[in-house]
Order: structure tokens, then sequence, then C-alpha cells
């Protein structure tokens, strides 16, 4: 009886859902003469569906005859699509229409393909557009522009109507007819601030396939709208509040991404490596959003052409200067002031970009310690040339600086600076319609210096390279990316360069190394569903002498001192091997999948989890630190629904990687010419998922996300050989960002987040010798900071009634942790004794004075007030 029951049961709650479905209900109509838009009005009354579909594509106003009786929708479909052009599939409760593909008898007819390029640029400035979509009307095919706003679309001949589009501009269509190669470059209009109801949209079955889960891609716009600190808006910081990345803590340019170490991420500026992005130890980075262009971070299928790191690459490419007219534009804060000013060299085919950032806040301590001189700054200047329309020079350069110096009339200057430069000379060049080249020499150097008195120590890296890469548009289904690097590095692990010290320490000669690479990519789709992305990345990494090199045995102590003559005394070979395989659903979801194998052949060597050291040595693969190796294997999925402008993405990741660099207790890393056998190695693995859901238009806007996510290291010789948890190991990770236009003059905006606290090492019992209360480790990082939460909020202002006017400014109040969290970054162990000789912190002074823990926190309540103007 039971089971009939069930039986019944089941067999009702599936005909109610088989027949409450919209669409199921059968279908009449009897018209002899009858409009396509009438007809199709009496479909959705009768079907419950209703039709998306572009109206460029079908004559609403033509006469048909149409009859069918209790027909279900599949064959009334079915009949109309044989009544005029079209092909229809049903999404999301809509019927989705297109233009019917008209099949030839290839046999017969062979088709001719040619080759539709050009730029695509800014129509007020002149700048190209990076990613922008050129698609056809019915969205059956289409491309989107490189770095430089170069596309390249084959099509067979025929007519079209073209699309082009950017987010934020308005699209523009374009009728052509195809019968030979033919350059188009099209010129795309801002929205202006007036219309903001206006959204612009990519075609999504388009879009979608250029979207890579777990990979990033930050707007300009978006930078800007999150709540600043001190005055200022931070790519860094921006960078951190997405999934899958991980902040070091309040005050850190450092971050993680996917369980990696923080000198697993690249960071290039117009292909020049930033090796450290930290100004005033963290609290600002050196990259400013107005110079950026385009910023995208790179977490999973890397591509072949970008570096040489386990976790991630942040791509940041810079604007060129406006073409067309010249602008200044600035802010100002109590604590920092920044300037640029862009424009034409020669109208249309030259211009430039240049900006300048200076610290302002002596005032906040020269009545406390008036000999303190803290401060930083950074210069950036971009150059471009149009030669002709085959070629096209550019020229990057930034330079940033930082300063803590103290003066002691007794022992004079002591303090710390260091220097970050990157420059960049480019060279675009066009063969033909299908083959774009794009040539690059360029340098990094970053230089770390601590003085005291007479004595100066002094660290750094650099590299100077050069880059051809070539992108050749084979087909309308393949294209081919290809080319070569030859890097030339050179390494100071530290030195004392002169003062008293420099006799009692050994001389520690630099590294030099040299760096080659050959890679090759295809991206092929089989059809209108598959996408295949594959690829390697050929690495020989070669030590160069004359070098001095140690051995050591197997408990780590030095062996043997080796002496190198002049070339290649060491050589590493590496393949890369990548990936990727997307499945379009349907128009509005895709399904990806990728798996790459990844070498690093640059090493950093730090003990310190403190967000402000910067003592830290770099050190090459050698013949004793061998090149640090990643497998790392992803699946994501992501839905766009139309109607709500939302879209959601889902991706769990999986890394394996080896040769990760540990320590023995208490290393010395700083002038150690032996430094290699403080270093213990083993693996490390991280895995997780990422959730996000963001809508970008409309007066709410924003993104929310939540990543779960392990970073577990094991080395034989550390812990007793046990798994345990890397520092940056934080399994709960969720932050929304959200913003509101009340008018066209006001926003709001607000950011939160709230993530497990750090892993940390906590003494687990305490002994007594010579009168001295030492702690006792058992388990490293067997602990974890307190639950770290913040919440950020800022009002903007535009002050400008008249949006037309060439004076554009406005007034942004922030504040950074507006409820006053008290974060915890630090945890120390130990005893606090006043100058009375009574401890600070109760205890029983009968028995001994155990260790205590300070905690410590950085800022809990910060407000600041920004003006900013442009003017044009």
């Amino acid at each position: 009886m039971f089971r009939k029951t069930v039986l019944i049961s089941i067999f009702i709650l599936l005909s109610s859902f088989v027949f409450s479905q919209p669409g199921k209900n059968s279908i009449t109509i009897n018209k002899s003469a009858i409009s396509v838009a009438d007809l199709l009005k009496e479909v959705t009354i009768q079907s419950g569906l209703y039709f998306s579909y572009n109206p460029n594509i079908i004559d609403l106003n033509q006469k048909i005859s149409f009859q069918i009786k209790n027909a279900s929708l599949n064959e009334t479909m079915e009949l109309l699509s044989k009544k005029i052009p079209v092909e229809y599939s049903i999404i999301e409760g809509q019927i989705v229409l297109n233009q019917r593909k008209e099949v030839q008898n290839t046999e017969l007819i062979e088709t001719k393909y040619y080759t539709l390029s050009g730029f695509i640029n800014d129509m007020t400035t002149g700048e190209s557009l990076i990613g922008a979509c050129i698609a056809l009307n019915d969205r059956s095919r289409g491309t989107f522009t490189n770095d430089f706003g170069y596309y390249s679309l084959n099509l067979p001949e025929g007519k079209y109507r073209l699309q082009f589009s950017y987010l934020g501009f308005l699209s523009e269509l374009e009728d052509i007819e195809v019968d030979r190669d033919e350059k188009m470059d099209i010129a795309l209009k801002s929205i202006p601030q007036k219309l903001p109801e206006i959204i612009i949209e990519m075609p999504v079955s388009v879009n979608l396939r250029n979207i890579q889960p777990g990979n990033i891609e930050l707007r300009q716009s978006e930078i800007n709208n999150m709540p600043e600190f001190g005055g200022s808006s931070d790519l860094i910081k921006g960078l951190q509040a997405r999934p899958g990345v991980k902040t070091h803590s309040d005050g850190s340019a450092f971050y993680y991404v996917r369980g990696g170490e923080k000198d697993q991420n690249l960071i290039i500026i117009d292909d020049a490596p930033i090796y450290n992005p930290a100004h005033l130890f963290g609290f600002y980075s050196l990259i400013i959003p107005d110079f950026t262009k385009s910023v995208k971070l790179y977490n999973s299928d890397i591509p072949v052409n970008l570096g040489d790191r386990l976790s991630s690459v942040l791509d940041i490419r810079t604007r060129d200067g406006n073409l067309k007219k010249y602008e200044l534009n600035g802010a100002t804060s109590f604590i920092m002031n920044r300037i640029s000013l862009e424009g034409p060299i020669v109208r249309d085919k030259s211009s430039f970009f240049t900006s300048l950032r200076l610290s302002n806040f002596r005032w906040l301590y020269k009545n406390y310690t008036p000999n303190l001189n803290l401060s930083f700054g950074d210069f950036s200047f971009k150059w471009n040339y149009k030669f002709n329309d085959r070629n096209r020079f550019f020229f990057t350069a930034i330079n940033g600086r930082d300063l803590l110096a103290n003066f002691d009339n007794a022992l004079g200057s002591a303090g710390i600076q260091w220097n970050n430069f990157a420059m960049t000379l480019r060279w675009n060049h066009i063969f033909n319609p299908k083959l774009f080249s794009n040539t690059i020499l360029y340098t990094g150097n970053y230089q770390y210096q601590l003085s005291y008195a007479k004595d100066i120590w002094h660290s750094g890296i650099g590299n100077l390279s050069l880059k051809s890469d070539f992108t050749w548009y084979n087909s309308a289904s393949l294209t081919t990316r290809f080319g070569m690097e030859l890097h030339g590095y050179f390494f100071n692990p530290g030195k004392i360069l002169q003062g008293s010290l420099s006799s009692l320490f050994p001389v520690i000669k630099q590294d030099y190394s040299r760096h080659s690479v050959l890679y090759l990519n295809g991206n092929y789709r089989f059809d209108d569903k598959w996408l295949l992305n594959s690829g390697a990345r050929l690495s020989v990494w070669s030590n160069l002498g004359p070098a001095t090199y140690y051995k050591f045995d197997e408990v780590h102590n030095f062996s043997e001192e080796i002496n190198t003559g002049t070339g290649v005394y060491h050589r590493y070979l590496r393949v890369d091997p990548r990936l990727s395989l997307s499945f379009d659903i349907d128009s509005t979801s895709v399904l990806k999948s990728s798996y790459g194998l990844y070498h690093q052949f640059i090493n950093l060597i730090s003990n310190s989890t403190s967000p402000f050291s910067s003592f830290e040595v770099w050190l090459p693969s050698s013949p004793n630190i061998r090149p640090q190796t990643a497998h790392q294997m992803s699946i994501g999925y992501i839905k766009s629904f139309q109607k709500s402008k939302l879209e959601i993405s889902a991706e769990a990741f999986y890394k394996l990687m080896y040769n990760q660099i540990d320590y023995e207790p208490h290393p010395h890393t700083l002038l150690n010419s032996l430094i290699e056998g403080e270093l213990r190695f083993g693996k490390m693995k991280s895995f997780g998922i990422e959730l996000t859901a963001k809508k970008e238009y409309g007066k709410l806007n924003g993104w929310i996300t939540y990543t779960f996510s392990r970073a577990l290291r094991q080395t034989p010789e550390v812990n007793y050989g046990n798994e345990y948890p890397a520092f940056h190991d934080r399994p709960h990770n969720l932050s929304a960002m959200l913003n509101y236009s009340f008018s066209r003059r006001s926003q709001f905006s607000v950011y939160y987040t709230v993530y497990t606290g750090s892993a940390f090492s906590s003494p687990t019992g305490f002994f007594t010798f010579n009168d001295i209360t030492v702690p006792v480790y058992s388990e490293k990082n067997n602990d974890r900071l307190p639950v770290y939460k913040r919440m950020d909020i800022a009002f903007k202002f535009i002050l400008n009634k008249n949006p037309d006017n060439r004076l554009e400014h406005n007034l942004t109040f922030s504040v950074y942790n507006v409820l006053a969290n008290k974060n915890i970054v630090d945890v120390n162990f130990n005893k606090t004794i006043d100058q009375n000789n009574a401890p600070v912190v109760k205890a029983d002074l009968l028995a001994h004075q155990d260790l205590i823990a300070s905690q410590y926190m950085l800022v809990r309540f910060f407000p600041s007030l920004t003006y900013e103007f442009k003017f044009r």
C-alpha cells in the first residue's frame, strides 16, 4: 500500500510538472494573411513564451499564410522556419530567433574567404580599445581586438552586417560586402555622463567565449569605485577583493593566488616586470589606476607567451595618451598629491601620457619626530608614434622610490630605501592582414638599501630582455601565436657597500643567468560549440660564470667550493604544456576546463611573515636550487542571465607544487655566502572552489564572491615531516562590493570582506633556563589569528552640474574600516615590564612571569577626503 501511494504521488508530481511548463500548450492558428509581428504575438499568447531576436534580421511587416491546429510549440516553430529564413532555440523560457544559415553545395561552389582587419579606437581620445567585440549581426561568428586594439576576421565572400561594441561605448553597425581583403578602422563613441540609463553590452554568445573562469579583468572604473585608503584608489587592493586572491594583511601590497607564495605572482607593466609593487611598506602600490588601460590577472590557463610563475600573471597595459587634445587631471588629499598630463604631439599620429605622484604626510609626524623623513613618490611616462598604417612605436618608463630615514647628530643618518624601475621600447608591425607582430626590448630593476651611520647594506635584482611575439590569424577557426624571448638576469643577494662592518662579513658575489624561451599556441574552434586552446613553452635556464658556488652534504653542511670559468656552468631545460577546452552549452552558458604545467626559475628568499619586511633576497635556480614546478587543473562554469544582466561563475581547482622552498629553524638569510645550505625543499598542494555573482550595469551594480580553499605544505625536515597549513591558508573568504548611483552626480560604494585568520605558530608550553622563560613550540602553524572583518565606504559627488563642462571635478569621502574592527596582523609572546619593573599585563608575581601574548593591529578607522579634477 505504501509503495502504491508513493508511485501515485510521484506520477501526480511529474504530471503537474510536465503540464504546468510554459510552451507545452497546444497551438491553433488559421490565418491566410498575417504579419510576422502579429504571428509572433499570437504564438506568445498561446504558448506563454516570449521571443528574443534582432529586428534587423526579420521583416516584421511581411505577410504570410499560416495554418496549424492543435500543434506543439516545436511543430509551430518548424512551420515558421519554413515560412521565413530563421532558426529557433528555446533558452531560459525564451524563443530565440537567429538568421538561418544557408547551406551551399560545396562540391559545386568553392567558398572564397577574405580577411577584414583594422583597429578599434575611442573616438574622443584615439586610445585603442582592448577586448572590443566584432561580431556578425546574427552572432554566429565574431572576434576580439588584441592588446593593441587590432582585429582580424576571416569571412566567406558575401554581404554582412557587423556590430562593433565595447563596454561603456555606443555600438556601431556597419553593412559591408566582402569580396576582397579589406582594412576597416572603427572609432566608437563613449556613453555621455548625461545618459546614464544607456546600457551597452557585447553580444552574450560571443562575449562568453572570451571569458576564462578564474581569470580576472579589472576595469579602471571598478578600481576607482572602490573605497579609497588615504585618498588614493589602488589597483592591488582592488585585485585582493577578487576570488582566489588573498591579501597578506592590512598595510601590505603582497598577495597570494590559489595557494601559491607571494613570489609566484608576476606583475608586468607593458611587459616589463615589477619585483616589488609596494609603496609605504604596502599601504599603497606603485601602479596608478589612471595610467592603466587594461588589467588582467591570469591564475589558470596562463598564456604561453606570458611569464614563468607558478600562480599568476598580472598583465597591465597602460594608456597611450590622448591623440586628439590635451587633458590635465589630478587629485589631492591630506596625505597624497597626483597630477597627470596627456595630449597629442602630432594630432592623430603621436601622443604622450605622464604622471607624477608624491606623498604629503610629513605634517602627521613632524611635531613628534622632527628628524624623521618618511616619503614616497613615482613617475610614469608613455609615448607612442604611428609611423604608418603598418608600424607603430611605443615607449614606457616607470620609476618609484620609497624612503624611511632618521637623522641623529651623533650617528648620522639611518634608514631604508628602495627603488623600482621599469622601461619598455615596443614596435608593432603588420606584415599582412593575417600576421601581426609585437617586438619589445624591456628592463625591470629593483634595488633595496639599508643604512646605519656609515654602513650600507644593498641588494637587488634586474633583467634586460628581448621578446618577439607573432599572431597569425590562419582562418576563421584557427589562430596561432608563437614567439621567442631572451632574458639576461643579475642577482645581488646582499652585500656591505661601505663602512666598518664590511670587513666582518664575507664578500658575496652577484649571480648572472640567461633565460631563453620558445613558445607556440593554437586556438582552434571545431564548431559553434567546442573551442580547443593548446600550446607549449620551452625554457632553457643557464647559470653563467665566472662564479663560485658551494656543495653541501646530506645534512646540509658545507662540503666543497666550486669555482667556474666563463660561460654556462649549469643548465635546466623544461617544457610546459598548456591545454584548455571550452563547450558552449547554449548562448548564455559556457563550461571550460584547463590543465597547465608551470616552472619558475627565480626565487624570493624570505622567512618573515611581516607585511613590512623588505629584507628579501632573490636567488636564481642553480645546482642547489631546482626550478619550482606546479601542475594545475581547473574546471569552471559561467552563466549569463540576459534579463537581469547578472553573471554567475563557479570554478574548482587543484594545484600540486614541487621544489617549494622552506627553511630550517632560525635561518641566516642575510649576508650569508652559504645561504643555499639554509634552505629546505618540499611540496605543497592547494585546492578550492570559487563562486562569483556580478552585475555590471544599472544603478545598483557590483559583485559578491566566496572562496573555499586550502594551502598545505609538507617538507621532510620541517614540522617532523608532517603536513601543515601555509601562512596564507585561509579556508573561508567572503567579499562583496556594491555601488549605488543616486543620480548622475552622486554615488555610494561599500566594500565588505571577512575571512579566516592566517596560520601562525604559537607556543604549547614554557620552561625556565637561567631565569629566562623560553617558549616551547611543537607544531608549525598550529594556531590562527582571529577572523578578519572589514567594511569600507565611500561617497562620491560630482561638482559640475553640466557634464559638457571642460572642467570635471568631484569630491570623494571614504572611510577605511568604518566599523573599527580590531584586525590582528601579528602576535608576539613576551614579558612586558614597565619602568617600575612591574608587568604591564598583571600576573602572579609570586610565580614565574610567563610570556604573554601581545597582539598588533594597524588600521581601525581611517577617513579621507579626496578632490579630483580633469580639465580638457
